[in-house]
């Protein structure tokens, strides 16, 4: 089985190629077929020429920033693995999970990466405000689409080629919302889903703001929502479709915002009576 492993990058020049040399390391120690695609998502620093110098990847860019979904949809449009599998440019995911999908790539179509399964492993926590913030997310987004994952934003997922490949051809966001884009889509199609318990560190040096994120993650939910009928691979999945109508994203958008602001009081109060 060939794997095509694709990384998106946006200004990433100061570690892509030291953390890319350790990628093709242990793909070589465990001698996993693959191919290595970095995708330069419009850059304002130098990746793309950082990218180009490396050898044995496939170095692909464009010159506008779409959003790690574009990138990563980019990177699948020119896969030709049997299996695809995207993770982050950063390896907050330990390296070590991609021989688990190679494992796993006979029996299941979709393996998604999970920081909450009883075997998964956090060695660096992500600040307690962040924490909050994804936990109402996963909250939300379960309720939002019927779901019951673990975890849907973990930046490291597989899915068979084929399947890949239908996938994008439906999608519509860029951001980081892509992510419950696929599982949803998935869903709609019957297809089953495997979480993979990961090892996992927090990137403390990320510059995305968790309330303009949030913001724009629950817009892109109510994109994703309304563009239900084109996520069908076939009339009979449509067919066989009941899913029930669930709470307006503006409700569940509000929602989410009382419970931060409630808990920023909550770590307020604490901090005045330590």
């Amino acid at each position: 089985m060939k794997l095509s492993i694709i990384i998106p990058c946006y200004n990433e020049s100061k570690d892509i190629a030291n953390n890319v040399d350790k990628v093709k390391v242990y793909l070589n120690e465990k001698k996993i077929d693959n191919e290595l695609i970095l995708v330069n998502d419009g850059s304002k620093d130098n990746t793309k020429e950082v990218i180009e110098t490396i050898p044995g990847i496939i170095p692909l860019s464009y010159d506008v920033n779409k959003g790690k979904g574009g990138a990563v949809k980019y990177g699948i449009e020119h896969a030709t693995g049997d299996f695809i599998l995207f993770m982050d440019a950063d390896l907050s995911t330990d390296i070590t999970a991609i021989e688990e999908v190679v494992k796993l790539a006979d029996s299941n179509d979709i393996i998604i990466g999970s920081r909450h399964c009883k075997n998964s492993v956090i060695k660096k926590k992500q600040p307690a405000l962040r924490v909050f913030i994804g936990w109402c997310c996963r909250k939300l987004v379960n309720f939002k689409f019927g779901t019951q994952f673990k975890d849907t934003q973990c930046g490291f997922k597989a899915i068979r080629t084929s399947l890949a490949k239908q996938i994008v051809s439906r999608q519509i966001i860029n951001d980081f919302a892509f992510d419950v884009e696929y599982v949803y889509i998935a869903k709609l199609n019957q297809l089953p889903v495997y979480e993979l318990g990961i090892t996992w560190s927090d990137d403390r040096g990320s510059t995305v703001s968790p309330f303009k994120s949030s913001i724009k993650f629950f817009k892109d939910l109510s994109k994703i929502k309304k563009n239900k009928n084109n996520y069908f691979f076939s009339p009979e999945n449509k067919e066989k479709d009941h899913e029930t109508s669930r709470l307006p994203i503006v409700i569940m958008i509000i929602l989410l915002f009382l419970l931060i602001a409630a808990f920023i009081a909550f770590l307020v109060i604490r901090g005045f009576s330590s």
